[in-house]
C-alpha cells in the first residue's frame, strides 16, 4: 500500500496546477472540515486545547447545501476532523453519506470512541479511509494520553470495523495515528501487536506544536530513534504496514520554500462556519476568507478579502514563522520549485 503520508499528489492533478500557473488561482482540491468545535476527550498533547472546546457545530441545512457548492466547484476530497471529535456531530453520517454521494470522496478522522457498530454500518461504505487516534498501547497509558478510560471500547471498535470491511468486501483503508511522546513510548509496540491483524497501516508521527498557545511541550526522547523506528517498521506484515514517519521527525520545521501557494488546493472549514487558508490559522480573523452563514462558497473564494489574503501568503508571509510540518508542506515546496526553479536550462529535459 503507497499512502505518500509525508509527501504530495499534485502530480496527478495537472490540470489544477496548470490552471494555477496560468491564471494564479484554482478552486481547491481538498478540504478538512470540523462539524464540531466540541471534544469527548482531552489528549495531554491536543492542538486545540487553547480554543476551549467551544460547544458549537455546522447548521446541518446549510452544510448540506455548501456541500452541493463545494461540488459543483470541482471539491475533490472532504476530510471530516479538526477541532473537534467529528462524530460528536448529530448528523455526521448524513454528512459522510451525502458527501459520496455528490461525487466526493471522504475521509475521516477520529478518536473511535462513538465508532460504534451502527455508526459503522451506516458509513464505512462511503469512506475512502478512516484513521483512528490512538496514542498509546495499553489502558494506563490511554488513559493518561487521552484523559478517558475507554481504551478497550476504541480498540473493539476498531476491530469491527476491519470485520465489517473484510465481511462486505469493502474498498476502505483503515489506519491508526500513533503521535510518539515521552509519555506514551513504552506502549506503541503493544498497540502495534493489537491491531496489525485488523488495520491497513499504523502511522507514528511526532508531536507538532501548531499553535504558542497549547498547553503542551517535551523536551524529546533518550532514546536513538532510528534503530526504534527501524524495529517498530519490522513488525509490518503482507496487511499492515507500520509506517514511521522518519521525514516528519528528521524535517521537523525545515522549510526551503519562502511563501505559501498550497492554500490554493487546500482550505479549511471550522465549526463556526469559517473559511479558513489553512489549520494552524482558520481561529485569526486575518486568516478567514468568508463564513458560509453569510455568503456562497464561490462568494467566498472570489472575494476582495480572499485576494488579499492570498496575495499576503504568496508574496509577504515569511513562512518561517508558520507552525511545523503544516498540511500543504509538501505541495508548498513542489509549487514552490515549478514557480521558482533552481534548475538551469529547465528546456533542456
Amino acid at each position: 500500500m503507497k499512502l505518500n503520508l509525508d509527501s504530495h499528489k499534485l502530480y496527478y492533478h495537472y490540470d489544477r496546477v496548470c490552471e494555477f500557473l496560468e491564471k494564479g488561482d484554482t478552486y481547491p482540491i481538498y478540504m478538512e472540515v470540523s462539524p464540531v468545535g466540541s471534544c469527548n476527550h482531552r489528549c495531554v498533547f491536543c492542538a486545540y486545547d487553547y480554543i476551549g472546546y467551544p460547544n458549537r457545530k455546522l447548521d446541518t441545512n446549510r452544510f448540506f447545501k455548501f456541500i452541493d457548492e463545494v461540488s459543483e466547484a470541482g471539491l475533490k476530497s472532504m476530510l471530516y476532523a479538526g477541532e473537534g471529535e467529528p462524530l460528536m456531530h448529530p448528523n455526521i453520517a448524513e454528512f459522510i453519506t451525502y458527501t459520496k454521494q455528490k461525487g466526493i470522496d471522504v475521509g475521516l478522522f477520529t478518536n473511535g470512541e462513538l465508532f460504534d457498530k451502527k455508526l459503522n454500518d451506516e458509513v464505512l461504505d462511503s469512506l475512502t479511509f478512516i484513521r483512528f487516534s490512538i496514542n498509546a498501547g495499553d489502558e494506563e497509558s490511554y488513559n493518561l494520553i487521552h484523559k478517558k478510560n475507554v481504551f478497550n471500547k476504541v480498540i473493539e471498535n476498531v476491530k469491527y470495523c476491519a470485520k465489517l470491511k473484510k465481511d462486505k468486501n469493502l474498498n476502505v483503508t483503515i489506519g491508526v495515528q500513533f503521535v510518539l511522546l515521552p509519555e506514551n513510548i513504552n506502549s506503541i509496540k503493544n498497540l502495534i501487536f493489537l491491531l496489525r491483524d485488523s488495520v491497513d497501516y499504523i502511522s507514528i508521527k511526532p508531536f507538532v506544536l501548531q499553535n504558542e498557545a497549547q498547553g503542551y511541550r517535551h523536551n524529546g526522547f533518550d532514546i536513538d530513534l532510528k534503530p526504534f523506528f527501524e524495529e517498530l517498521e519490522s513488525y509490518s506484515t503482507n496487511n499492515c504496514n507500520v509506517i514511521a514517519r522518519v521525514n516528519a521527525f528528521e524535517n521537523y520545521g525545515k522549510r526551503e520554500y519562502k511563501h505559501c501557494y498550497g492554500c490554493n488546493f487546500i482550505t479549511t472549514l471550522n465549526s463556526a462556519g469559517d473559511i479558513a487558508s489553512c489549520l494552524p490559522y482558520w481561529d485569526k480573523e486575518e486568516f478567514v476568507y468568508g463564513n458560509i452563514n453569510k455568503n456562497s462558497f464561490k462568494e467566498i473564494w472570489h472575494s476582495e478579502k480572499r485576494k488579499k489574503i492570498k496575495d499576503y501568503l504568496e508574496n509577504r508571509l515569511d513562512v518561517q514563522t508558520c507552525p511545523p510540518n503544516c498540511r500543504p508542506n509538501a505541495i508548498n515546496q513542489f509549487l514552490y520549485e515549478l514557480k521558482h526553479p533552481k534548475i538551469n536550462h529547465i528546456n533542456f529535459i
